[in-house]
């Protein structure tokens, strides 16, 4: 008999488990390759995604279509949340996408389900140009020695910020090497200086544990994926100390505030009500647009004494699913949207950093000072960084549920930090036994 944490695991893992629960193998799923009535081939691509994003992807969808009039693209997309759920009912459907965007995490797994196709002949015979594919990007996609995802670019957590905000208060802009302690400290002039009812300094609601670990010398998970990596539940209770007490000074918006602003135009500092704003470095290419201003990066705040936390990551990749019947045409998609100059000038790096070298110096002699943001910030991750982590095991579904839970308790001050910290490790560990079970 399962377990209640072993039937969330199976609910909530995304596609894998879908896959697994409906029995699908890889002979058993499909894509449709229908023509159009003017006998073009139709590909499917799926992609998740912001409004700006799929303002700029389908604009390199009808360029993609002018250049090869031969095939007609059928685009789909969803947002992060929504597309993994999406995912999992094609393949429960046994009706997958041509053209997958996939996510770090993911990628393995799908790699080793064999639903998504090695690239690496379509790459020897040239339908596939990743001649200039950065070595490490390879590294990331490859599976087995076989690369199974083209990276759409690089990327790092950040605290975004607006510029315009500490220049109204009088506040200095925290320097890079900033700490836990500055950035309180700068949260709390900020609040002073700027004394409106709707500001908060800090425009999300939960700082990053795993990251805060990797700064301690740990990790949320051990190399394997069967446990946690950190064996000292203080770690927790001072994380939660630390949000807990910035929620409760009105230093960083709660959760209860940003409950109706889960759009990114909706977002505090999109709407100039937050200073900062934490987030993978690519998106303040749209939230520059959203708002209006040039906003910038910084890392977030280090633990004063503690480890490098941040760590170049790749930001999505493309792949192609193994069924598909339009491997060529699949290819080509791909190689366009990676090699392609004028597509890429539409992009802009909104998917990340671009990982080829050719790629990324013509959009730096072409674009605007305001779009090279997050290049600049790129370069210098790249310099002060440390190793990415493994992906994370399909029990982070329930983990992060887990997490949440704890962490909303916490915050409403119903347990205490150190309880929470058990409680968590102690619900963590039933997770991971269930899974193994």
């Amino acid at each position: 008999m399962k377990t209640a944490h072993k039937i969330r695991f199976i609910i909530l893992t995304v596609v894998i488990v879908a896959l697994i629960a409906t029995g699908c193998t890889n002979e058993g799923v499909t894509t449709q390759s229908e023509a159009t009535e003017n006998g073009q081939k139709t590909l499917k691509v799926y992609w998740w995604g912001n409004d700006g994003r799929r303002e700029r992807t389908l604009k390199v969808i009808d360029l993609f279509e002018k250049q090869y009039p031969n095939i007609k693209v059928e685009p789909v997309d969803a947002t992060n949340g929504d597309y993994w759920t999406l995912l999992a009912m094609k393949a429960a459907d046994q009706d997958f996408p041509d053209v997958i965007q996939m996510d770090y995490k993911y990628i393995d797994e799908f790699a080793k389900r064999k639903l998504i196709l090695p690239l690496d002949d379509l790459a020897a015979s040239g339908k596939l140009d990743l001649s200039d594919l950065d070595a490490s990007s390879r590294t990331t996609g490859t599976i087995d020695d076989k690369l199974y995802g083209v990276v759409t670019g690089i990327n790092a957590l950040s605290m975004m910020y607006n510029p315009e905000i500490f220049e109204k208060a009088g506040v200095p802009v925290p320097e890079a090497s900033y700490t836990y302690e500055d950035f309180i400290q700068t949260a709390r002039e900020l609040k002073e200086k700027i004394n409106e009812p709707d500001f908060v300094p800090i425009g999300t609601d939960s700082l990053d544990f795993a990251y805060y670990l990797r700064q301690r010398g740990a990790s949320y998970y051990s190399k394997d994926g069967s446990s946690l990596g950190y064996d000292k539940d203080e770690y927790l209770s001072d994380f939660f100390t630390m949000e807990k007490m910035l929620i409760d000074e009105g230093l960083m918006a709660s959760a209860a505030l940003l409950k109706d602003r889960s759009a990114d135009k909706d977002a505090l500092i999109a709407n100039q009500l937050a200073a900062f704003h934490r987030l993978t470095s690519n998106n303040v290419v749209s939230f520059t647009n959203l708002s209006g201003k040039a906003l910038k990066l910084l890392p977030l705040p280090a633990f004063k004494g503690g480890s490098e936390g941040n760590y170049v990551k790749p930001s999505m990749y493309f792949s192609i699913s193994a069924y598909t019947k339009l491997q060529d045409e699949a290819a080509l998609f791909v190689d366009f949207f990676f090699n392609n100059f004028e597509a890429n000038e539409i992009l802009l790096g909104e998917r990340g950093v671009p990982a080829t070298a050719k790629v990324r110096e013509h959009l730096l002699s072409t674009m605007k000072e305001t779009d090279k943001e997050q290049y600049t910030y790129m370069g210098e991750v790249e310099k002060n960084s440390s190793p990415l982590d493994p992906p994370v095991p399909l029990t982070s579904t329930s983990i992060n549920t887990l997490f949440t839970k704890i962490r909303n308790q916490t915050l409403l001050g119903q347990i205490t930090p150190v309880e929470a910290a058990k409680q968590f490790r102690d619900g963590a560990n039933e997770i991971f036994a269930d899974a193994a079970s």
